[in-house]
């Protein structure tokens, strides 16, 4: 499989510093957080990436890169070839490119109905050629996430945490994207209503060739998900193999820590 993004050695720096004058009085220097520090890594077309780490490991910062939210300090991100960050990008590439966030109550437009708020990165990318077209399209990806066109005339409020998310991942299929980055999409969901996500979106997978950075603390979901783990710490992976491969025998001593603080009910009374 040829490699659908490339990352290397990809830093990303953020000036936490106080204030001009706060440093003067206190004669304190400049204080620079390294978020993301020399982070290499491929995604093959068609596979499944995870980031995990503990909170502040850099994981949503490094994604933010991919996608294009944020400039990388130093490093270079490529999509099929493309500087992300060379100048402007093209339509086309921007399209093939989506992004499902952490929360479904924060990631939707509470003031548009749901028919709107699919359709609007299809208007934008100019992806079907009339009105009527973009909303049959909308009709057509209602159904395909397992929910019913009526609901296009919707609004946010009148749905729950799951379908609110299967709206979310709706409106990143209609701009017939190729790599998804999927920012916890399940961490602010019941798990009965995580694995009914994490069933559609590999079923979409099977059925488009998507191709995805899958990013999350729950190792439990990763191992479900994932072809290849990266493990991240303060900035760095520490380390990367395929998923059964590393849950079998992990190298690194901070990896196996988070395989340990995994909740195991035949582990109760014994010792951590």
């Amino acid at each position: 499989m040829s490699a659908l993004v490339e990352a290397r050695d990809v830093r990303r720096e953020f000036d936490v510093s106080k204030s001009w004058l706060e440093r003067r009085i206190a004669r304190e220097p400049r204080r620079i957080l390294k978020a993301v520090d020399g982070v290499s890594f491929d995604i093959a077309r068609g596979e499944t990436l995870a980031l995990v780490g503990e909170s502040g490991s850099g994981k949503t910062t490094m994604a933010r890169m991919i996608v294009g939210l944020l400039a990388p300090s130093a490093g270079r991100i490529t999509f099929d070839g493309v500087d992300m960050h060379a100048g402007h990008i093209p339509r086309e590439l921007r399209r093939r490119i989506q992004m499902v966030f952490q929360d479904p109550y924060a990631s939707l437009n509470p003031r548009w109905r749901v028919d709107q708020i699919i359709a609007e990165p299809m208007r934008a990318l100019a992806i079907e050629s009339d009105e009527a077209a973009c909303f049959a399209r909308v009709d057509e990806l209602l159904r395909l996430v397992g929910l019913d066109p009526a609901d296009g005339a919707k609004y946010p409020h009148e749905f729950s945490g799951g379908q609110r998310q299967r709206i979310a991942i709706a409106r990143t299929l209609g701009t017939r994207a190729e790599f998804i980055v999927c920012d916890e999409p399940t961490s602010a969901l019941d798990v009965s209503v995580q694995a009914q996500i994490l069933n559609l979106m590999r079923d979409l997978q099977s059925e488009f060739g998507l191709t995805y950075l899958f990013i999350s603390h729950n190792l439990a979901i990763v191992r479900y998900m994932a072809t290849r783990i990266a493990v991240m710490r303060e900035g760095r992976i520490v380390e990367m193999a395929a998923a059964e491969e590393l849950f079998a025998e992990p190298r690194d001593a901070y990896t196996r820590a988070l395989l340990d603080a995994v909740p195991d009910l035949a582990a109760a009374g014994r010792a951590r």
